[in-house]
C-alpha cells in the first residue's frame, strides 16, 4: 500500500468510528483529525470537507459489502445456493452495520441528498448480481421459466424487499435471529420460484 492509501485508510477508519458513534452532524473535522492522529491540514489535503469524508466512508463500506457478496456467491455451486448466500450475507451485513445505520438515521434527511446517488449505484450492482443468479437458475432448470423482464422485475423486488429490512434490523436486531430468520425467508422465497 502506498503512503497516500495508508493515510486515507487511517482517516476513513477513524471517521467511520466517529460517524457511527455521533452521526454526521455532530462529528467535526477536528474530531476526525484527532481520532486519526493527523493534522486538519492533512485531512483537507485528501478531502475538501467532512461531507466528502463521509461519502468516502460510505463508498468504502459499499466496496467491502460488494466484495463480500461476490466472494460468497462465487463459492456457491447452484443458483439456489448462490441466492441463499447472497441474501444471507446481505442480512449479516445489515446486522454488522446497525450501529452506523442507527446513528445515521438521525441525520438521514440531511445526508439523504448526498447518499442517494451512492445508494442507487449500490442497488443497481445488487440487482445485476441477483439477475445473473436468477437467469442461471432458469437456464439450469432450478427455477421456473422466467422471461428476461420477469427476472429484472423479481431482482428489483428482492432488493427492495431487503431494503425494507434495513431499518427494523438496525433498530432492534435482537428480535430477529439472523441465520434462522434469513434461512427461513430465503427457503420460502426459493420454494416460490423453484422448479
Amino acid at each position: 500500500m502506498e503512503r497516500d492509501e495508508i493515510v486515507i485508510s487511517e482517516i476513513l477508519v477513524a471517521a467511520k468510528s466517529l460517524f457511527a458513534k455521533f452521526g454526521l452532524k455532530k462529528t467535526t473535522i477536528e474530531d476526525i483529525s484527532n481520532a486519526a492522529s493527523k493534522g486538519k491540514s492533512t485531512l483537507y489535503y485528501y478531502f475538501p470537507g467532512k461531507n466528502e469524508i463521509f461519502e468516502a466512508v460510505v463508498k468504502d463500506e459499499m466496496k467491502m459489502v460488494i466484495r463480500n457478496l461476490r466472494e460468497t456467491v462465487n463459492t456457491a455451486v447452484s443458483a439456489e445456493a448462490k441466492l441463499k448466500a447472497f441474501l444471507t450475507t446481505q442480512g449479516i451485513v445489515i446486522l454488522e452495520l446497525r450501529l452506523l445505520y442507527k446513528v445515521l438515521f438521525e441525520d438521514i434527511i440531511e445526508s439523504r441528498r448526498m447518499l442517494m446517488p451512492l445508494r442507487l449505484q449500490y442497488e443497481q450492482i445488487q440487482i445485476e448480481m441477483i439477475s445473473e443468479i436468477l437467469s442461471n437458475g432458469v437456464r439450469n432448470g432450478e427455477f421456473i421459466d422466467l422471461s428476461a423482464e420477469q427476472v429484472k422485475k423479481l431482482s428489483f423486488f428482492m432488493i427492495i424487499a431487503f431494503r425494507g429490512l434495513h431499518y427494523p434490523l438496525s433498530i432492534n436486531p435482537a428480535e430477529i435471529q439472523s441465520h434462522e430468520y434469513f434461512d427461513e425467508l430465503i427457503d420460502m422465497l426459493i420454494e416460490g420460484i423453484g422448479n
